[in-house]
């Protein structure tokens, strides 16, 4: 099964996505992005957490058949 990446709006195979959970809402984000984000939440001191429901509210521009 193919799951869409909430960050980049790729879609990607469902072992290559996980998915995280904050604020009573989820989003499922490919393992590159996990790593940008983890990257950025320990040098830039980010709230994953926020980050997370901005992605989940956040729909993609282009429909998939």
């Amino acid at each position: 099964m193919a799951v869409i990446c909430g960050f980049r709006f790729e879609v990607r195979p469902e072992t290559e996505v996980v998915e995280l959970q904050a604020d009573h809402r989820t989003v499922h984000v490919c393992r590159e992005c996990l790593v940008l984000l983890t990257v950025h939440r320990r040098i830039h001191h980010m709230k994953v957490e926020k980050v997370i429901v901005e992605v989940a509210e956040r729909q993609p521009l282009v429909a998939f058949a």
